[in-house]
């Protein structure tokens, strides 16, 4: 008789762990989103004696672009150094300080510096203590980042909400103090879970901090970095240059790491890993890219009576319509991963790079032609925005999550500060790229056109080459059997 062999049964439930992460980021997030939509209004309405920064150079913009991801790296290096779950701890608890700084007028420029601070140090290390949940090939990693990624948007969602409650009634001040508390409770349930971030790989791979200084010791480094920050904000331009300098050394160092890694498999992975980053880096241009264009929308719209603005499109509007396509999205996706073989990760990984890339190149052309279609620009522009949106829910959690699948465990936490270090360093390159365009004595709408038409060859021909990859890496593994 003959039977039929049994399927291989998954393992597809998430980690305690995750949970627990995914909780932290909520309320984490809320506080980082409240102070990139308000801290410009704050400084005009409670500390005018800070009027100069915003004047300097775009607060929100910049913000969003890089001030919040640069410093990271320090933050992975702390990891790396000190270990990556108290590195959480110390990063939430520091930012928590910078809250509370903010509410006092005087003190809102070191507050301001301080946080940044604090979200470089929190981020990587929370990425890193939920890849060192799984083991490098588990199939359930990338659904895990996914739901993580999901709840950062449902945090930042919450802390539109708070503001638009309460803000007015009770100040920015209090704000930020709400904030704070939902921050330390995020910590606290991080502390208090620590049984089950315990049961980690890194545990059974003997992956201990190379040092255990006081918390004094670390503090006091914090608030020195944290002193040099508010110093380069008054020279935005020296901080940029530093961040693209660092940025360049670090992708050195990869390499470099890769070429003298005497472990073939683990140079393979590094090499894999870089290849990646290359073309995640393409998305992020073009991300950032949209993201400027957005927020210059109604500048850039409004010179003309011709293309006006539907009503039913507001900021809200498209926040809202956002939230729950990537929520949709965003589940799809982390349903998927949690049931993909771990044989095909790398293919299907490098496929859905592509197809992200894709979705970006149909993004820029939507852009392109609506600087040449007048009033259809507005819906255009509505489009642009979802595709981002489907485009960043699809690549962003894959984005980090590589970084433990292929990077050395014992880097890993260095590596993913890198990673956002590389983000930032896109966002400064994006700024010096528009701004071009868009101060030039005799700009024309029509040039932005142009240059978003090129925007879409550069990352459709990217596409490609990453789909042409996958069947390579396809081709690769189908010989060596694995």
């Amino acid at each position: 008789m003959n039977l039929k062999p049994k399927k291989l049964l998954l393992n597809t439930r998430q980690p305690t762990g995750m949970w627990v992460i995914l909780f932290t980021s909520i309320l984490y997030t809320m506080s980082t989103t409240t102070i990139i939509i308000t801290f410009e209004d704050y400084i005009l309405n409670s500390a005018p004696y800070l009027n100069y920064l915003s004047k300097s150079f775009d607060l929100s913009l910049y913000s969003n672009l890089f001030l919040f991801s640069f410093a990271s790296v320090i933050g992975g290096i702390l990891g790396y150094n000190i270990g990556h779950k108290r590195s959480v701890l110390i990063g939430i608890f520091y930012s928590c300080a910078g809250l509370i700084l903010l509410t006092i007028n005087n003190l809102a420029l070191i507050g301001f510096s301080a946080y940044i601070i604090g979200v470089g140090v929190t981020v990587p290390n929370l990425y890193t203590t939920l890849s060192f949940l799984y083991t490098q090939d588990d199939p359930r990693r990338h659904a895990g980042f996914t739901l993580v990624y999901i709840a950062t948007i449902v945090g930042a969602a919450l802390a539109i909400v708070i503001t638009d409650l309460f803000a007015r009634h009770l100040g920015y001040q209090s704000l930020y103090l709400i904030m704070a508390v939902a921050s330390i409770i995020g910590a606290l349930t991080f502390l208090y879970a620590s049984a089950t971030l315990n049961k980690s790989v890194s545990i059974s791979d003997n992956i201990d901090a190379k040092f255990t200084p006081s918390v004094y010791s670390v503090i006091f480094i914090l608030i020195v970095l944290s002193t040099l920050i508010s110093y380069l904000l008054d020279y935005i331009y020296v901080l940029e240059g530093i961040i693209l300098i660092v940025a360049a050394i670090a992708f050195i160092l990869m390499c470099l790491y890769s070429f003298f890694e005497k472990d073939y498999a683990q140079r393979k992975r590094i090499i894999a890993l870089i290849t990646l980053s290359i073309l995640a880096g393409c998305y992020w241009f073009i991300d950032k890219n949209i993201l400027i264009i957005f927020l210059y929308y109604l500048r850039i719209y409004g010179e003309n009576a011709n293309m006006g603005i539907p009503e039913f499109i507001s900021s809200n509007f498209i926040f809202e319509a956002n939230i729950v396509l990537i929520v949709i999205i965003g589940i799809i996706m982390a349903g998927f991963w949690n049931k993909n073989k771990h044989q095909k990760h790398i293919i299907q990984i490098t496929r859905f790079f592509s197809l992200a890339l894709l979705i970006s190149a149909v993004a820029c052309l939507f852009i392109a032609l609506s600087f040449f279609l007048g009033k259809s620009a507005s819906y255009l522009l509505l489009i642009t925005v979802a595709l981002n949106s489907i485009a960043k829910v699809i690549l962003l959690p894959l984005y980090y999550a590589i970084v433990g699948k292929l990077s050395p465990r014992k880097y890993e936490s260095i590596i993913m500060g890198f990673f956002f270090l590389f983000t930032a360093a896109i966002g400064i390159l994006s700024i010096y790229v528009n701004n071009k365009t868009i101060s030039s004595q005799a700009f024309h709408r029509q040039e932005l056109g142009y240059l978003y038409s090129y925007f879409f060859i550069g990352v459709l021909i990217t596409a490609i080459l990453a789909f042409a990859l996958s069947k390579i890496w396809k081709k690769y593994l189908k010989s060596k059997q694995i």
